[in-house]
């Protein structure tokens, strides 16, 4: 009985150690930056059946918090299974072979982490229209690697961020 009577008295004292802001998350966007050759519009990504594209990073912009890190990015098509990758800065390239002509969803699941912060979810969502493919009248040998130096396609989001 004495036991029992020393853990009711302590009981109080484990509701005491929580702290009042574990549900505390930091304000932040994510800035995800695609290769040159992806069409980005309206948080649309827009490629042809058959060709792969590329998402060459994903990082923290805008934070209130003093420092954020980004942990493990997940990348997510159709509510399929997951890709992880907890590598900086998070590149990832998609091959659209075997997804159908029209519209898919593309979800990027973060694990964020924040000085003086709880630890956090975050989610950002694409929509991913897959097009008819393009006819081929490329000429052989020629350079189709970013042939008008075009610059990466940055696209910076608001996610939905929730506590760990």
């Amino acid at each position: 009985m004495k036991k029992f009577f020393y853990l009711l008295c302590a009981l109080p004292m484990l509701l005491l150690a929580a702290c009042s802001d574990d549900d505390k998350v930091p304000e932040f966007d994510v800035e995800v930056t695609f290769a040159p050759d992806v069409n980005v519009v309206d948080n649309v990504i827009t490629v042809p059946q058959g060709e792969s594209f590329t998402i060459e990073s994903v990082r923290p912009v805008n934070s209130n918090a003093k420092e954020i890190t980004f942990g493990t990015v997940t990348y997510q098509i159709d509510y399929g299974m997951g890709f992880p990758t907890m590598a900086q800065p998070y590149t990832v390239t998609f091959n659209t072979d075997g997804l159908r002509v029209g519209r898919h969803l593309l979800r990027i699941f973060i694990g964020v982490w924040a000085v003086d912060y709880s630890p956090a979810n975050a989610i950002v969502s694409y929509y991913l229209d897959i097009t008819e493919p393009e006819p081929d009248d490329t000429t052989p040998g020629g350079d189709e690697t970013n042939p008008d130096g075009e610059a990466a396609v940055v696209v910076v989001a608001h996610p939905s961020v929730k506590p760990a």
